[in-house]
């Protein structure tokens, strides 16, 4: 190999930090091109070096193109590539993705991160500065971001560069660098939601459906005692209800985890789906093309005066729910459609939850909760027609 293609390995003083330098020539302009590169370690850098002087031998002048490659371009290709509406077949989906709005969203903000930093200059140590550029990132409404908001990002951002490296833009992902057993991306410290609503914040919301916020009622029912998921309700059509078997059969295509589940209706669900499906088409929508009610819910529960309460909370209330009327958790949980071992926080009840479970809101009295809560614990025991299995073993 020519002498002036060896580099050499140094530490950068000022940046406190070792990097390696090469200067090939270009055989286009007859030029020499450096390539200059940071790392944490010594080690880093020289492994670099030789990989880069390997690549050069290999590619010759093509290796120039790649090293141009900008975080925008990357994210242009990305978005090109990846970012596309779902494609299925079977029912299965098998490319791009259902919902493009979170993921577009992130891709803009990394974007605005790195603009245009070479993409095989990004370190460990960058990464590890975007994570404390995110944690100190305001939201929208001006609060902290959440623990699990960040890992979200960088998840995103370890995908968009696994997406360079399957490409062979970069040599390896730099969140395969952690050092000294330290990661990016901690998930022990996201705080694992356990709220859920009890019998009398829920009763107080139901009583508050009326007038603009009708259209709140059938959703807040049908989500506490189904699990659906919040895009599972909306994409629910005439011809995925069953009334004679009354169960639901949600398709592969419309489910979180891809995979199809029927959840057993309780009486109560049962009669707001036939209202809802009142004169519709088989193929027509359930709540009729509704997209979005996260303000109209935030609203609803301020009127109610019930604090710190998200809507896929009712999807907690209705695994809880189960367990407590003693319903088999594999049956609940194939039901709700859990497909990760997150489901075993559902266990944990609090005595204090229990005990506000029964609790009356406002101005409701301790009979008419305790009335409403055993109406929903025994539609959810007859759903799941588990009263009917116990009497097959009874003596």
């Amino acid at each position: 190999m020519a002498k002036n293609l060896t580099g050499y390995v140094r530490f950068d003083k000022t940046r406190k930090r070792w990097f390696f330098r090469c200067s090939p020539i270009d055989s286009k302009t007859g030029l020499r091109k450096e390539r200059k590169q940071f790392f944490l370690t010594q080690k880093e850098a020289e492994q670099a070096r030789r990989r880069f002087l390997s690549e050069f031998e290999r590619l010759g002048d093509a290796v120039f193109s790649r090293e141009d490659l900008t975080f925008e371009q990357l994210a242009e290709r990305y978005q090109e590539a990846r970012l596309i509406p779902a494609e299925y077949i079977d029912g299965k989906k098998v490319a791009g993705h259902r919902e493009l709005s979170p993921l577009t969203t992130y891709l803009k903000s990394l974007t605005e991160y790195f603009g245009k930093q070479k993409i095989r200059t990004i370190q460990f140590g960058d990464i590890e500065a975007l994570k404390l550029h995110l944690i100190r990132k305001p939201t929208r409404a001006d609060k902290k971001r959440t623990a699990a908001a960040v890992n979200r990002e960088l998840q995103f951002l370890r995908a968009v560069l696994n997406f360079a490296l399957a490409n062979g833009w970069i040599e390896r992902n730099p969140f395969s660098a952690a050092t000294n057993g330290k990661k990016i991306i901690n998930r022990s410290v996201e705080n694992k939601r356990q709220r859920f609503p009890t019998f009398g914040e829920e009763l107080a919301m139901l009583r508050m459906c009326t007038g603009r916020r009708v259209h709140l009622k059938p959703l807040l029912i049908i989500a506490a005692d189904s699990g659906l998921r919040r895009r599972e309700l909306l994409t629910l059509r005439v011809s995925d209800l069953d009334f004679s078997k009354r169960v639901i059969r949600l398709q592969s295509h419309n489910a979180k985890t891809n995979v199809a589940r029927e959840i057993p209706m309780t009486p109560r669900v049962s009669e707001q789906l036939k209202a809802l499906c009142d004169g519709l088409e088989d193929n027509g929508l359930v709540f009729g093309g509704l997209t979005e009610f996260k303000r109209a819910f935030e609203t609803l529960r301020e009127k109610a005066s019930i604090e710190d309460l998200n809507f896929h909370d009712l999807r907690h209330a209705f695994v809880t729910r189960g367990i407590l009327a003693g319903i088999p958790q594999a049956m609940i949980l194939k039901a709700s459609g859990h497909s990760s071992e997150e489901w075993k926080r559902y266990l944990n009840v609090t005595p204090d939850q229990l005990r506000r479970l029964l609790e009356p809101v406002g101005e409701q009295t301790a009979s008419e909760v305790k009335e409403y809560a055993r109406s929903v614990m025994k539609g959810i025991r007859e759903a799941m027609r588990y009263d009917e299995i116990e009497k097959l073993f009874e003596l």
